[in-house]
């Protein structure tokens, strides 16, 4: 994979965390296999869990509540389109990582 794919992914993936830790919520990362990180507010511990593997699962949570949504991050593709999926109820926080992937696909 190109440097400058990584470096795109890494982008959208901090601005998403941004975003999601500016909105309250608590950031678990799952790798497909563990959970590698649980609940956490730390934007650089969050960040080091990932990528890790070929996809991550950013699953997000409420504080003292259940599971609020995930976001599906496939890597190596193109960059900008690292998102693979998400669930329609994080439109708020994806918003201005969509922007960012959009000014990079073709």
């Amino acid at each position: 994979m190109s440097k400058l794919i990584r470096e795109l992914e890494e982008r959208i993936a901090s601005v998403i965390i941004e975003d999601a830790l500016a909105a309250g919520y608590l950031l678990s990362v799952s790798d497909g296999e563990d959970y590698v990180l649980v609940r956490s507010k730390d934007k650089v511990a969050v960040l080091a869990a990932m990528f890790s593997t070929d996809e991550d699962h950013l699953v997000v949570y409420r504080p003292g509540q259940r599971r609020a949504g995930w976001v599906r991050f496939v890597y190596g593709n193109s960059g900008w389109d690292v998102v693979c999926d998400y669930t329609c109820n994080l439109e708020h926080i994806m918003a201005r990582a969509n922007a960012l992937a959009d000014e990079y696909s073709p």
